[in-house]
């Protein structure tokens, strides 16, 4: 096993081919200590927390609900149950998968535990994020879904209002509250949303793994890396298979979605194009002492050279130098 472990991470991951030399004797090359490390990225788990905690919140309550029309055809489909992929599905896809794999890669091929912690931390980060601003949206817009007539129940013979042509929900007969809020919470789509933004994480990741941007035209590598996003598109296309969600709404939480894990993504990571886009970029709790003398380039290009993780199990765990606010802008 430990056999084929090594012929995959030569075969595929560029990084283990060329390593590093080593300076053991550089001030650098201890371990940082994990009360540090726990304070430092502390904010980044209360973050997390914090936005899973309002998130469980903002799906429970409703939102605005927009005029409709009852002779709207694109809202009068009805109501699939049950759902393709209902919401533990949905939790599975876009959290449970991601944070699987990524741990695999991390732990069983790279043997890296401040790896594991980045990636979990940005896969937990984008996903929680994008539902937090995905439910805002949805309550400040209050499209209706295609299936708003539906739920509504709106008494038999019932017409739109003579002067202004639309209805409004108090026109309903729709007793469950929950189901007639949700009925005007179209866009954009969160199953989409959130599917992509953690599948979306787990195809940079991947990527990175690969040196899909290296410049050399990896055709397989960037398919492997890109298949998560499958995925999520399937996620996507069921939303308005069932009804739940107008293709405008699908697309536009995809993008969003995807655009958020590549956020999340470069907070932990390097570029795709870095030369070591495989590396998790360093701890941010290093002291300036540690980092010797020299000027700010020097010094980052030595944490890089230099970094190790010495928890005792020999591997090369090294990580990239975080850049500086003013290179984060200018790439």
């Amino acid at each position: 096993m430990s056999g084929l472990v090594s012929s995959v991470r030569n075969t595929l991951l560029p990084g283990h081919r060329h390593p590093v030399p080593d300076t053991p004797t550089s001030p650098v090359h201890h371990a940082w200590t994990l009360s540090r490390t726990l304070r430092s990225y502390l904010p980044d788990w209360f973050l997390v927390v914090s936005l899973w905690i309002l998130l469980s919140f903002l799906e429970r309550i409703g939102g605005h609900k927009r005029h409709f029309s009852l002779l709207d055809i694109s809202i009068q489909h009805p109501l699939v149950q049950p759902e393709t992929v209902g919401y533990k599905l949905l939790l599975f896809i876009a959290f449970g998968i991601p944070v699987i794999f990524v741990l695999l890669i991390s732990l069983g091929i790279y043997r890296s535990k401040w790896d594991a912690h980045n990636a979990v931390l940005g896969v937990t980060t984008s996903f929680t994020i994008t539902g937090v601003v995905t439910q805002v949206i949805k309550m400040g817009v209050g499209r209706p879904r295609p299936h708003t007539i539906a739920v509504c129940q709106p008494p038999p013979g019932t017409t739109d209002p003579p002067m202004y042509g639309l209805s409004d929900y108090t026109i309903c007969t729709q007793t469950n509250k929950h189901l007639l809020d949700d009925a005007f919470k179209s866009f954009p789509s969160g199953h989409s949303s959130l599917s992509f933004a953690g599948m979306g994480f787990l195809a940079w990741y991947i990527s990175g793994k690969l040196h899909v941007g290296d410049r050399r035209g990896y055709r397989t590598r960037a398919w492997l890396a890109m298949s998560p996003l499958l995925a999520s598109a399937m996620v996507a296309v069921s939303r308005t298979a069932d009804n739940r969600h107008h293709w405008q709404d699908v697309t536009v939480g995809s993008l969003l979605g995807l655009g958020i894990s590549y956020v999340a993504y470069r907070a932990y990571y390097p570029a795709l194009s870095h030369p070591s886009s495989h590396l998790p970029l360093a701890p941010r709790d290093l002291l300036p002492s540690e980092m010797g003398d020299g000027d700010e380039e020097d010094q980052q290009d030595r944490i890089g050279r230099e970094f190790r993780d010495e928890d005792g199990d020999g591997m090369d765990d090294r990580v990239v130098p975080r850049p500086s606010e003013e290179q984060v802008w200018r790439d």
